[in-house]
Parts: C-alpha cells; sequence; structure tokens
C-alpha cells in the first residue's frame, strides 16, 4: 500500500496559488435571507469562476436551494449584494438574468413535444425560426437526443426527459447554469451516467454551473469545486481531494465521505507533526499538521478504504478487536469490527478471490491497521 504524500492540513482554503484564478461570473456578497423569524443564509458569500462546475453540498434546509433561487431571482435577499459580471441584480427579473434551471422535477410541458419544450425559451425571445431550429436541433445533438423530437415528454425515460430538461435550458446560451437535485429522480445506474454526461457537457459548453445536492459521492466524481454547507454557512470550499482528504473540521470530514471517528488523547508532542495519543489505553503515534496541546482531545478520522484488517496472530501492531460482520459486495468486502477500545469500526478492503486471508468470518479475533499519515487529525466536535 503506497502511502499518500505529505500534505499540510487544509485550514478550509486550497492553496492554488500557482494556478491563475478565473475571474468570478457571479458573488454573493454578505447575503442574508430570512423566512419568517428564521436566518436561513447569514450574510453569505461566495464566488462562482468562470467555467468551472461549482457543487453545493449539504444536508437538507442547509439554504444550498435558497443560494440558487436567489441567484435566479425567484427569492429577493433581505441584505447583501448579487452581482452577476460585476452587474448588481438588485430589481432584475429572472428572465432578464441569462441564467437558466434545471429542477429537479425537470418541469417539462406534456402537451408539447421534445423539440417544442427546447425550443419554448427562444420562442419567447421571438427569434427567427430559422435561427430556433438549428439551436434547438443543436442542443438535442448536444445531449444525444436527435432524432426524438417529435415525441411527447411521457413518452421519454426519466434520463431522457432529464436531457431534454438541459438541452431547454443550455439552447439559451445561458451565462449560468443552475442545477437543482437535478439526478436525484433517476435510479443509481442511469444517475451515475448522468453525472459523466453532465460533466461532459459543461466542459463542452465552457458554461459555469452551479449543482445543488446532498449525495457526496455525486460531488465529488463530478466538481471542480465543492461548498461543503451548514446553517447557511461554508464549512469548506474547494476541489474535491481537499475536501476528501484534508478537510476542515469533523462536520466536513463525516459528510464528505463514510468516516470511522475515534476519540483519543494527546500524551506528548513527539516531533514536528507528530503527536502521541491514547486511544482508550492504545497508545498511537499520529500525523498532524494543526497545533494540540498535551491533554488534548482530539477526532482520530479513518476512511474505510484507508484500514487493513490482519489476522490477530499475523502482525503485532494495530488496533485489536473482533469482527461483528462481513458484507461481499463484488469489488469490495465490508468488515465491521468491534474494537477492545470500545467503538465499531468499518473496513472496506477490494475482494480479491486470491487472497482468502481478506475474507474474516464474524467471531474472529482480528487487527486493523493503516498506512502512516493515512489518518485525519481534527479538533474534538462534541
Amino acid at each position: 500500500m503506497t502511502a499518500r504524500p505529505a500534505v499540510p492540513e487544509c485550514s478550509g482554503k486550497s492553496d492554488n496559488s500557482a494556478m491563475p484564478t478565473p475571474p468570478p461570473i457571479a458573488s454573493f456578497r454578505a447575503v442574508t435571507k430570512r423566512y419568517g423569524a428564521q436566518t436561513v443564509l447569514p450574510e453569505f458569500g461566495l464566488d462562482l469562476r468562470e467555467g468551472e462546475l461549482l457543487t453545493l453540498l449539504g444536508p437538507s434546509g442547509c439554504g444550498k436551494t435558497t443560494v440558487l433561487r436567489l441567484l435566479a431571482g425567484f427569492e429577493i435577499p433581505d441584505s447583501g449584494e448579487i452581482l452577476l459580471d460585476g452587474r448588481a441584480l438588485a430589481g432584475v427579473p429572472p428572465e432578464a438574468r441569462n441564467v437558466n434551471t434545471v429542477f429537479q422535477s425537470y418541469a417539462l410541458f406534456p402537451h408539447l413535444s421534445v423539440f417544442e419544450n427546447v425550443a419554448f425559451g427562444l420562442k419567447m425571445r421571438k427569434l427567427g425560426g430559422a435561427e430556433i431550429r438549428d439551436r434547438t436541433e443543436s442542443a438535442l445533438r448536444m445531449v444525444r437526443l436527435e432524432g426524438l423530437g417529435g415525441r411527447r415528454p411521457l413518452q421519454l425515460s426519466g434520463g431522457q426527459q432529464q436531457r431534454v430538461a438541459l438541452a431547454r435550458a443550455l439552447v439559451n446560451r445561458p451565462r449560468l447554469l443552475l442545477l437543482d437535485e437535478c439526478l436525484s429522480a433517476l435510479d443509481y445506474q442511469l444517475r451515475r451516467e448522468m453525472q459523466l454526461e453532465l460533466k461532459s457537457l459543461q466542459r463542452q459548453t465552457g458554461i459555469t454551473f452551479l449543482f445543488v445536492t446532498h449525495d457526496r459521492e455525486e460531488a465529488l466524481s463530478i466538481s471542480d469545486r465543492i461548498a461543503v454547507m451548514r446553517a447557511g454557512r461554508i464549512e469548506q470550499l474547494g476541489p474535491p481531494r481537499d475536501i476528501y482528504e484534508r478537510p476542515a473540521n469533523l462536520f466536513v470530514a463525516q459528510f464528505a465521505g463514510e468516516s470511522n471517528v475515534l476519540t483519543a488523547t494527546v500524551t506528548a508532542i513527539t516531533g514536528p507533526g507528530t503527536l502521541a495519543v491514547d486511544l482508550a489505553g492504545k497508545p498511537l503515534a499520529v500525523q498532524s499538521g494543526r497545533h494540540f496541546g498535551i491533554g488534548a482531545k482530539l477526532a482520530l478520522v479513518l476512511r474505510p478504504e484507508d484500514l487493513r484488517v490482519h489476522d490477530d496472530a499475523a502482525v503485532e501492531n494495530g488496533l485489536a478487536g473482533r469482527v461483528l460482520e462481513r458484507t461481499y459486495r463484488g469489488v469490495t468486502l465490508d468488515t465491521l469490527i468491534a474494537l477492545d477500545a470500545g467503538p465499531r469500526i468499518k473496513a472496506c478492503e477490494f475482494f480479491r478471490e486470491d487472497a482468502p486471508a481478506l475474507d474474516h468470518p464474524p467471531g474472529q479475533r482480528v487487527r486493523v491497521n493503516w498506512a502512516p499519515g493515512w489518518e485525519i487529525v481534527l479538533p474534538h466536535d462534541a
């Protein structure tokens, strides 16, 4: 197993100083939005870069969709400023913003054909018939629906309907495309396929996409940057790898991926970036770029795919425990282990038929370890 390269702990900002930063296409400046007595967004700030796919990731009720609705013009902020291409959007109606939205429900017109659905916005703008035909046919080719323009939405599959909604938004050539949980109605396999298509479309068109989801796998797989939100605030903003491997805090670590979280106490500072900790009486050495004092309580985050499970007699180092359950998933074998130190942890290992040692039956005594430095060390957040 190859160890990850040493990197500094993330402070919540990604260090891309060597790369030129595209200018923001849209900006939220200290935007506050309330619904009655509830403040959904408290002085929210965010810049969207030209030509990127940025995902808002967070639990239900964290303010993701409110951000989209404010940018689209469907909601009005109580205070603060929203800019598009440097222009303040206060008082600008939705139809004048050059922003299009793909909704979770697709919102297709059932009585219109696929061609008519896609061309609807162009007709409302009173473009010429030839231009409407050319742009609509081009949009349908882009989403691989050529030849289906005469069908009605109900004659299409869910994935095809989703493509119609995308084509209808893209045909207007918006500066910004907003996507509100638009893949959530699809089955798993189709959703995976559409994730790749979305990413390809964004690269092909160069349009800035702002994508909303609560699905962490989806966010990690398609995004240029991810903003992890909680209670109307951005907890961390950065590339997917930073979010997953260098989370800013325990909330981000747990929301961005499946995690084993163990509580430990610092017993000594053993070197630059190296700590000795006590885990329920078990001494461990861990690495961290953060400063912790002796006696500090910390959270030791271990990703299941980073853990290796061994027969108890095969190794001396690691956390001892007993197998509770195992789950065969074809590519991987998941093992649930009750540690002697108290908590339960899950390991996820790639299954190989020529490596029967991976298959540890329930009740077997095992030891769990990982490559030095693969642990994520964070302040303990009760």
